[in-house]
């Protein structure tokens, strides 16, 4: 019971940070987190404990839990690993015939985010799973592995990518990519594929630089 008390904790923490509930470098009071979710100070400093060592939290000498901030070099580093196994599954998805079945699932997902633009955070979980389906049906479970290893930095960093301009373009980059790997047009979908990535990697980009001028001017 107690140990699924802190893993309720720890999912619902998790849930704050990746929603942007909790915002990048926001400061979280164990007392407050206690108070919030009806338990007692014990399963929420478990579960701070387990977020910090995954690297989602940090927490001071003096004991201070402060939510990870986000940096060119992370938001890099998760884009170079998207564009390698992402492009790797649809290569070998479309020497195959597997093709149609995956164009035919993303078409599927594609329509269910259309469905969720009422809420942001099902919006982009909704997009990582259009995102996946390379995975679920390529069957390759290590890269199915790699793959889950980042999804939820890549979550994480599609909620901070987002904004109501931003409804339409992904459906319509995504809308693309479908077309083509329907069809098994290699070259554009990989084209589609590519430029969809380069487009949230820039947008980020640019809003980092932006809080980067932002905290400058303030200090």
């Amino acid at each position: 019971m107690k140990n699924k008390l802190a893993s309720g904790v720890y999912e619902r923490i998790k849930k704050g940070i990746l929603s942007l509930e909790f915002p990048p470098d926001s400061t979280l009071q164990e007392r407050a987190l206690a108070e919030e979710l009806s338990v007692s100070r014990t399963p929420v400093r478990e579960a701070v404990q387990r977020l910090s060592q995954e690297g989602w939290l940090r927490v001071n000498s003096r004991k201070n839990i402060q939510v990870r901030s986000v940096s060119t070099s992370d938001l890099r580093e998760v884009f170079q690993v998207r564009c390698l196994l992402e492009g790797h599954a649809l290569d070998l998805l479309l020497n195959t015939g597997l093709y149609r079945e995956t164009g035919r699932r993303m078409g599927s997902i594609a329509l269910e985010m259309e469905g969720a633009r009422g809420s942001l955070f099902s919006f982009i979980t909704t997009d990582q799973s259009f995102h996946s389906v390379l995975f679920h049906v390529l069957g390759n479970s290590r890269l199915r592995t790699f793959w889950h290893a980042v999804s939820e930095e890549m979550i994480w960093l599609g909620m901070l990518a987002m904004n109501e301009k931003r409804y339409d373009d992904v459906l319509s980059e995504h809308g693309k990519i479908v077309e083509a790997v329907r069809e098994g047009r290699k070259k554009a979908a990989k084209q589609a594929l590519q430029e969809h990535l380069d487009s949230t990697e820039n947008i980020l980009l640019r809003k980092l630089d932006g809080m980067a001028f932002e905290s400058e001017r303030g200090s």
